[in-house]
């Protein structure tokens, strides 16, 4: 049986509120962590590359790609935390929070992906770009 809230991430859908458990969030949440870093590896791997495409589209898309399966799971145990708290939600988000707060600090803290971004940045292409991605970079 598939996890309810892994179809609802695949599938671009809302969480399935009415049948959902919180039996399902947290194997949700260890699958969306487990491609999150794969995915980051991928990413890491590819800007470290000497022959790397230093693009908005090859670093900045594609980290917002990465990043929304698990923002977007992670937002509905926030949202239910508010609707239908309960110490089953208590637990399971207990046992979850160190790995979520895990790999989005090893996220944060990629070398390679910060090393892109000041790339991209110091790039002519930065000049022309719209105001929005340019506020998403760090500063120099």
């Amino acid at each position: 049986m598939v996890n309810p809230l892994t179809r609802c991430v695949q599938d671009y859908a809302l969480p399935p509120f009415a049948s959902m458990q919180p039996s399902d969030i947290g194997p949700a949440i260890q699958t969306a962590i487990d491609e999150l870093l794969l995915d980051l590896n991928s990413i890491e791997d590819d800007l470290g590359s000497p022959e790397a495409d230093i693009t908005w589209e090859a670093v900045m898309d594609r980290l917002e790609i990465i990043d929304d399966p698990l923002d977007r799971l992670w937002g509905v145990v926030d949202l239910l935390k508010h609707v239908a708290n309960g110490p089953e939600l208590r637990v399971v988000e207990a046992q979850m929070q160190a790995s979520v707060a895990a790999i989005h600090a090893r996220r944060a803290q990629s070398a390679p992906i910060y090393h892109a971004m000041q790339k991209l940045r110091a790039s002519e292409a930065y000049t022309t770009t719209f105001t929005s991605e340019q506020q998403v970079t760090p500063p120099q």
